[in-house]
């Protein structure tokens, strides 16, 4: 077998969004060939904790990890946090902040140059150094964010001179979120990093065809597009016969990922009778910032089928969605956001359930589908379309008509077959 050793701050029981790619990934690399060999932090700062995503990591994958200096606690107690509570994914993307989280995020984003996980690389090169030594492994990834697991594979890659594949889940300094928040003096230094990074690995990979132009790719030949996906192996959940019309929201819900018009259009509709209120159920799965629970609670006091289930297990949100009429996408209304495509929606599509997505129209998350012809993307001003196809939809599952999707088009982004095309890039550099 060869050797892969990658670079990774999410890894189980780190739960979210961040830790599936590398997961994946790594569960399938050994039918390629590939020996996974994981560097990772220990008791890092994890938006929720997944003990159930153990059971991926395969067998005889071994996994160091290292001790990391963080400003988490000085945070938390700095804005007021209590000391056990997640800090969100999207945390320098929030707004209506108190002036304490404006000040913090301020020093995040300038003083923490490329992030503040900073202190994980004294460590984490210590340890891959020592990895290196021992295991000799035949090519290094590492998969951002944080970038600073870039900055890590860059010193081990330039000490050992084995051949390197940066990985982009997101953006890096034209990330949607700096956006007229960086002093320029913190934007040239990261500016300068990321240049320098995408200068020295022999080869980049990221999620989607609009993101080479945001992290400043400039030679085609040295990147590649290797999307997210869904696990077959998860998508297995039987489809129990409901007597309800379910809308499923599945993922966190904040200030900026948040449609109040949505919900006004429910409510009138179920005012007017267009929607049967005793058959209608409107779950929301995953944590939502209590200002808009609020918000939705007396948006829809007189409705009493909305749930808010909280934070599910990864394979208890597969579940959720299989139970389906409409899975909800909501996309941030923000700058630099068309290359954005939330990992949930490549499990939204495996379920063959209708999605309805709010969001850029010509974006990447949009193309994939009208590709798969599992949903349609609105603008977030088409309150009149979305209105129309929420009725259609409910139409249809009275009349028991089910969506024709593109099945051939999904199959595309199954997990096994973009781990396939990684072992072959990892081939072709070695």
């Amino acid at each position: 077998m060869k050797k892969v050793l990658i670079i990774t701050y999410y890894w189980p029981p780190a739960g979210g969004p961040g830790v599936q790619r590398v997961l994946k990934f790594s569960k399938y690399l050994p039918e390629f060939g590939w020996q996974p060999i994981i560097l990772t932090v220990k008791n890092g700062e994890y938006p929720a904790i997944d003990e159930t995503l153990k059971d991926d990591i395969p067998e005889n994958c071994k996994v160091y990890k290292t001790k990391s200096i963080e400003p988490n606690l000085l945070y938390k107690k700095f804005t007021g946090m209590k000391p056990d509570k997640k800090i969100p994914v999207a945390v320098l993307a929030e707004k209506n902040l108190n002036w304490k989280k404006r000040l913090a995020n301020w020093m995040r984003i300038n003083l923490f140059i490329p992030d503040a996980k900073i202190g994980w690389i004294p460590y984490a090169v210590r340890k891959g150094k020592n990895i290196i030594k021992s295991q000799k492994p035949d090519i290094i990834f590492s998969s951002s964010p944080p970038p600073t697991v870039h900055l890590i594979a860059k010193k081990l890659a330039k000490w050992s001179k084995i051949k390197w594949v940066a990985d982009f889940r997101d953006p890096w300094t034209r990330i949607h979120y700096y956006n007229k928040k960086r002093n320029k003096i913190s934007q040239w230094i990261d500016n300068k990093l990321e240049n320098k990074v995408i200068t020295f690995c022999n080869k980049a990979t990221c999620v989607s065809t609009q993101f080479p132009e945001l992290i400043n790719i400039k030679e085609n030949v040295k990147f590649d597009i290797i999307s997210n996906g869904y696990d077959e192996s998860e998508m297995q959940c039987k489809r129990n016969k409901i007597n309800s019309f379910n809308i499923i929201h599945v993922g966190s819900i904040n200030i900026s990922r948040y449609y109040g018009e949505f919900f006004k259009i429910i409510r009138k509709l179920l005012n007017k009778n267009r929607l049967d209120r005793n058959k209608i159920q409107l779950l929301l799965i995953g944590e939502v910032e209590k200002s808009i629970k609020q918000m939705l609670e007396r948006e829809l006091v007189e409705f009493d089928n909305i749930k808010f289930i909280g934070y599910v297990s990864h394979q208890s949100s597969i579940n959720y969605m299989y139970q389906a009429n409409i899975l909800l996408l909501f996309l941030e209304n923000v700058e630099n956001y068309e290359g954005h495509i939330p990992g949930k929606l490549f499990e939204y599509i495996a379920t063959e359930n209708f999605i309805l997505g709010i969001g850029p129209k010509y974006g990447d998350a949009a193309d994939i589908l009208e590709k798969t012809k599992t949903g349609k993307m609105f603008e977030f001003n088409e309150i009149d379309g979305i209105k129309k196809e929420i009725e259609k939809q409910y139409e249809n599952w009275e009349k028991g008509i089910k969506p024709e999707v593109n099945k051939n088009e999904i199959e595309k982004y199954s997990r096994r077959r973009l781990t396939y095309k990684l072992t072959e890039i990892f081939d072709s550099l070695i």
